[in-house]
């Protein structure tokens, strides 16, 4: 299973960020292997 968490980095020790939709990351961790990607928010700045 994978789940998605909002991120300020796109190591797996950077901070979560409460902020979901104006995150910096979003990343994606699959929770049995740990492998994880990050990817980037380009909506972050939108109004």
């Amino acid at each position: 299973m994978k789940a998605a968490v909002s991120s300020t980095g796109t190591e797996m020790t950077s901070l979560v960020d409460p902020r979901f939709g104006r995150c910096r990351y979003y990343m994606v961790v699959d929770v049995e292997t740990l492998e994880f990607s990050a990817i980037e928010n380009t909506g972050q700045h939108m109004q």
